[in-house]
């Protein structure tokens, strides 16, 4: 018996130290990723996981401090949970104060069919809405580890699908990029659209309306 409480004590004695170094790291990663993110429009995901982290941890670790043999387990878990969303919360909050997030900065940018846009894709006559927003989550999006799961690359400012009567009666995309963009990043993404079949012409640096050329 005595060597059980031993064992129990010594447990909890490593439980505390580890469940607040894991705590806080994980607050560090999560502030990490949210000030990393490439638009603001993604904070609230990136807020909401920090959320659902802690949460499923106060669940989980609930679940596991009902066992005698399992409480400094689940206390732990619990303790870590409630951590990382403080050191997400407090670190945020102090960047915030600090003016240190680039995203709050983004320049807002005007969208429409009169605006000019970087490349404006035209696809093939008799292409099916569906067929261009595959085009568009299998082409133009790629995979992101951050929520919502895909999106199109960071140095991709502005999309816009124009409709058939903004694009002389076809299927057609207009996209901007940033003044910064990486040059071999950017030519190899104008060459894989290109490079599928859907698309039919591409035109650069003109206003999508300004496009008047007469489609067979």
């Amino acid at each position: 018996m005595a060597r059980v409480r031993v064992n129990q004590l010594l447990s909890y004695k490593i439980a505390l130290p580890m469940s607040i170094v894991v705590g806080i790291a994980v607050g560090l990663w999560e502030l990490r990723e949210w000030v990393a993110l490439p638009s603001g429009y993604l904070a609230p995901y990136s807020y909401l996981g920090a959320q659902v982290i802690v949460v499923l941890c106060g669940i989980l670790g609930g679940f596991i401090a009902t066992f005698s043999r399992t409480r400094w387990i689940g206390g732990g878990l619990i303790l870590a949970g409630v951590l990382s969303f403080g050191t997400f919360y407090a670190g945020m909050n102090v960047l915030l104060k600090e003016d240190r997030v680039p995203w709050l900065h983004e320049k807002m940018v005007s969208l429409g069919p009169d605006q000019k846009a970087s490349v404006v894709i035209y696809f093939h006559k008799g292409i099916t809405r569906q067929e261009v927003s595959d085009f568009d989550r299998y082409i133009l999006e790629q995979p992101m580890q951050r929520p919502p799961g895909h999106g199109h690359p960071p140095f991709v400012s502005v999309y816009l699908r124009l409709l058939p009567l903004q694009a002389n009666g076809r299927e057609a995309i207009a996209l901007t990029f940033s003044p910064n963009a990486p040059a071999d990043q950017l030519n190899a993404y104008i060459a894989k659209i290109k490079a599928d079949d859907r698309v039919e012409t591409l035109y650069f640096n003109v206003t999508p309306d300004s496009i008047t050329s007469d489609f067979k």
